[in-house]
């Protein structure tokens, strides 16, 4: 058994230890310390990050006999030494005293039940069971949370038999599967009690501060997004270095950037508007262009499109019904339009294709597909001028 030295002193980041084994494993080597100063994962709280021995343990394992492997890639033996972590603890210990904090004041302010949670990399999240959120029933419940935390209420663990746990005013009973011995409690002095494996800060003034982000319809309930303490700093840090480089595109103060995003968007559309009457313009006069060619006609450009293509197709089968047009897009590899009299496009389509390395499709004149190659054009158009001929 591995004595979890992180649920009675969380803030301890070091031990020397004794390996209790130390055997193979997928991944590398599973070394049982008697102590660890590593936090496995459970009770929705992720796993710690650290060393033994100098090296860094990949992954945290609870047995079912109560020791804890630590995962490593080179086998270790007798006496080591653990280090935690320190910033990806304390980061946990805010998100999860956070969700705590939250989940007890939305039940006693806003009657708001919490069904699960989970504490993510980036952003962590609380399940409520309830239709949807107002935006202004998340300011009050973040008010009423960032209250608490000025507070600076401690946050209290205590042990307890399961009859005592019964006499007390536990917020929840949901226990693992097979759970022997005490129950762990932690307490947000005259707030919530709660049965909870995990690390938590010492008071709530620790928490910092809490940011709601938004809420997400699910089919049970509503997920509410959160930030605390160090990820909220981080959120308003990189929040400032976007205005800061905003300010730079825009040659705008922080007050004017919607008002600028807004005029570069209406002028964007504007401009695509533009862009598109005279791509319009300039197909209906290369299609007219080639009308006057020939019987058989090709065009080729690097930059164009198959919505391109069929403008410029339909431009020059309107002024020469009887031309037969082969129009390619790309560079080494692209697009290719045939057009023509019917029976000629339906006849010939899949020969072109299989000219250019690809495959096609179409009806009432149009042949179009992608094309594997595009060096073989002069061959394609040999084959249509045969059989135009």
């Amino acid at each position: 058994m591995t004595t979890l030295l992180c649920l009675t002193e969380p803030r301890r980041t070091r031990v020397t230890t004794r390996v209790v084994s130390c055997e193979p494993c997928e991944g590398g080597f599973a070394a049982i310390p008697e102590e660890t100063v590593l936090y496995p994962e459970g009770g929705g709280q992720p796993s710690d990050a650290g060393t033994l021995g100098g090296q860094p343990v990949l992954t945290l394992r609870r047995r079912d006999d109560g020791g804890v492997e630590h995962v490593i890639v080179r086998p270790v033996a007798g006496e080591v030494t653990i280090e935690l972590d320190w910033a990806r603890r304390l980061d946990h210990m805010q998100q999860h005293s956070g969700q705590h904090l939250i989940t007890a004041v939305a039940l006693a302010r806003l009657n708001l039940k919490t069904i699960a949670f989970h504490i993510s990399p980036e952003r962590s999240d609380v399940e409520f069971e309830v239709n949807g959120l107002s935006s202004v029933t998340l300011a009050t419940l973040e008010a009423a949370v960032n209250d608490v935390i000025r507070e600076a209420r401690p946050l209290r663990v205590h042990l307890v038999t399961r009859e005592e746990a019964e006499k007390l005013p536990v917020r929840s009973r949901r226990l693992p599967e097979g759970l022997e011995g005490p129950l762990r409690l932690v307490e947000i002095e005259g707030l919530d009690l709660n049965t909870c494996g995990g690390t938590h800060v010492a008071t709530t003034a620790e928490l910092q501060a809490v940011k709601l982000l938004g809420t997400e319809k699910l089919s049970r309930g509503t997920r509410v997004f959160y930030l605390v303490g160090g990820r909220v700093l981080s959120a308003l840090g990189a929040a400032e270095e976007k205005d800061r480089a905003l300010t730079q595109l825009t040659s705008a103060g922080p007050a004017e950037h919607l008002r600028v995003v807004a005029k570069l968007q209406g002028d964007l559309k504007d401009a695509e508007k533009t862009r598109r009457a005279l791509s319009a313009e300039l197909a209906e006069a290369l299609g007219a262009g080639l009308a006057a060619q020939g019987p058989v006609a090709a065009l080729h450009r690097d930059d164009a499109t198959m919505d391109f293509a069929r403008t410029i197709a339909n431009a020059a089968r309107k002024a020469r019904p009887d031309l037969t047009l082969l129009l390619t897009g790309g560079t080494t590899d692209g697009f290719f339009l045939l057009a023509g009299p019917e029976a000629l496009v339906a006849a010939a389509g899949p020969e072109v294709a299989a000219l250019l390395g690809g495959k096609g499709g179409g009806g009432k004149g149009m042949y179009q597909g992608k094309a594997g190659t595009l060096a073989r054009r002069e061959e394609a158009m040999a084959l249509l001028e045969g059989r135009v001929s």
